[in-house]
């Protein structure tokens, strides 16, 4: 939708105000009472954790992440020249809150980054008890927390609550986009700054000036009428078919593996038996035509070689059904 000569002009750096509205608006259904001026829209979750970062962290400063956790934060860290500690995380129910406290009680932590509604690569879902913990800890160590919230939307059931939430302190970051629902291309992200906000939307302002409006205005009226909640509905279903289809072909492998079952995200994280290095297995995946996505990648330390990342984002077809069933040869478990 073009309006006059809108085309001439650039965007409010903060993002077109019918999307952040509507972006409120679904955050408010999940505990979060947020407005339109508390959000910056950006290009995509990476802009999103890149603004946070920068607002929050100066060079040398350290960073606690999940272990394993996600390779484009670690990307960034290194990046920023910043020091990453790693806390251990459950595929069930996330970081390791004992850890962390004893992680923040030894060292000066400047921020932390977490995924508590389905971590990725494991899909884990972080408990209340913890959250809060968490936020008890980071207001006793003065820590900000951004919380990578990409895959909320990807819940195989009920949507489950923002950290944010339970901030009354503006400590919380939220960073977040559609990329992982709706379309990688959009490059349509947010993040909510909290007591940041003002040097995000000035950070906002010189990596990128400003957004798409014409994007925005049609994410926004695809909201509004109601689109992406059916689409979500059709999403949901499809996710849960394909987790369960994958989980039924791990279980005919000819060795044992564990692997998380996860209610939302897109992928599963599976622990091979101690002997298979998924590091070294994938040049001889990929001569084969198989991209694997090796455990190493989830880590700044080298840990779980023996471990491999699958996703369920796309339907099973007879190509990818070929490429999983070939995959314990590939890996040495035939």
């Amino acid at each position: 939708r073009q309006n006059g000569d809108d085309f001439q002009y650039y965007d409010d750096p903060a993002g077109d105000m019918s999307l952040r509205d509507e972006i409120a608006r679904r955050y408010w259904r999940r505990g979060a009472h947020l407005n339109a001026a508390q959000i910056c829209i950006t290009s995509g979750c990476q802009h999103a954790l890149f603004l946070a970062l920068m607002a929050t962290c100066t060079p040398g400063d350290i960073v606690a992440v999940e272990s394993p956790g996600f390779y484009g934060v670690l990307q960034l860290l290194a990046q920023l020249q910043l020091q990453v500690v790693e806390i251990p995380a459950s595929t069930t129910s996330g970081m390791d809150m004992d850890v962390l406290a004893q992680v923040m009680a030894t060292w000066q932590v400047r921020a932390c980054i977490v995924s508590p509604s389905f971590a990725t690569p494991s899909g884990a879902l972080m408990p209340d008890a913890a959250r809060r913990r968490l936020l008890a800890l980071a207001d006793e160590h003065d820590v900000a927390v951004i919380e990578d919230d990409i895959y909320a939307d990807a819940a195989l059931a009920a949507v489950p609550d923002s950290l944010k939430s339970l901030d009354g302190d503006e400590r919380v970051i939220v960073c977040s986009s559609f990329s992982k629902t709706l379309s990688r291309d959009l490059r349509l992200g947010w993040v909510v700054g909290g007591r940041w906000q003002s040097q995000i939307q000035r950070l906002k302002l010189v990596t990128q000036l400003a957004s798409s409006r014409f994007v925005q205005q049609g994410v926004a009226e695809f909201i509004a009428d109601g689109s992406y909640t059916h689409h979500l509905r059709r999403l949901r279903s499809d996710l849960r078919q394909r987790r369960d289809q994958l989980a039924s072909v791990l279980c005919r492998w000819p060795q044992a593996v564990r692997a998380s079952m996860p209610e939302g995200g897109l992928s599963v994280w599976v622990e091979l038996p101690e002997q298979v290095d998924t590091l070294d297995s994938y040049s001889r995946a990929l001569a084969q035509g198989i991209v694997l996505t090796p455990g190493p990648l989830f880590s700044v330390s080298g840990q779980f070689r023996h471990c491999l990342r699958l996703s369920f984002a796309h339907p099973w077809n007879g190509r990818r059904l070929d490429a999983l069933d070939a995959l314990p040869e590939v890996l040495g478990m035939a």
